[in-house]
């Protein structure tokens, strides 16, 4: 299945491009990786080695868009299914923080995912400090189902499901 394009309000979803890889760096800032527990910032070099493979798979079980508005880049959202389970994550470049990019673009995909893909539930883990996040998440129509520990890091995350 062919990714679609999508749009709420002024903000686009569209497949990501290699020549998005210095936004998608300079979006995944500390803050970022603090809340995905990775060590540090993603490289740009790395970053265009995911989108590399991103762009170049062809995989029914795997989306990726880039977040964009009026004004270029705001993020990164994907839907990928994973151990029998859809699962969602994204960030928002640090410049469009607080513009409820992150709702508007959670439901955008999440509305496509139940409808379009006619996907039974997506789920998502946040990590229990995240509180942003966690508020997002609601706002975006989500529902927390629990509580879990991390098995890469030494803390627990919150689980949370949208339905059809």
């Amino acid at each position: 299945m062919q990714q679609p394009l999508l749009t709420v309000d002024e903000i686009s979803l569209t497949p990501p491009l290699l020549d998005d890889a210095e936004d998608w760096a300079a979006a995944q800032d500390d803050e970022c990786a603090r809340w995905f527990d990775w060590p540090g910032r993603p490289p740009v070099e790395r970053c265009r080695e995911h989108l590399a493979n991103v762009t170049a798979a062809d995989d029914p079980d795997s989306y990726t868009w880039a977040i964009r508005t009026p004004t270029g880049f705001a993020g990164g959202i994907d839907l990928k299914l994973d151990e029998g389970a859809w699962n969602i994550s994204y960030f928002v470049h640090p410049d469009h923080r607080g513009r409820h990019i992150a709702r508007r673009a959670l439901r955008a995909v999440t509305d496509w995912a139940l409808t379009k893909r006619d996907l039974p539930a997506v789920c998502t883990r946040v990590h229990t400090d995240n509180i942003a996040s966690q508020k997002v998440l609601v706002a975006a129509g989500f529902t927390l189902t629990g509580t879990v520990d991390n098995p890469e890091a030494n803390h627990q995350d919150f689980t949370y499901e949208r339905h059809r």
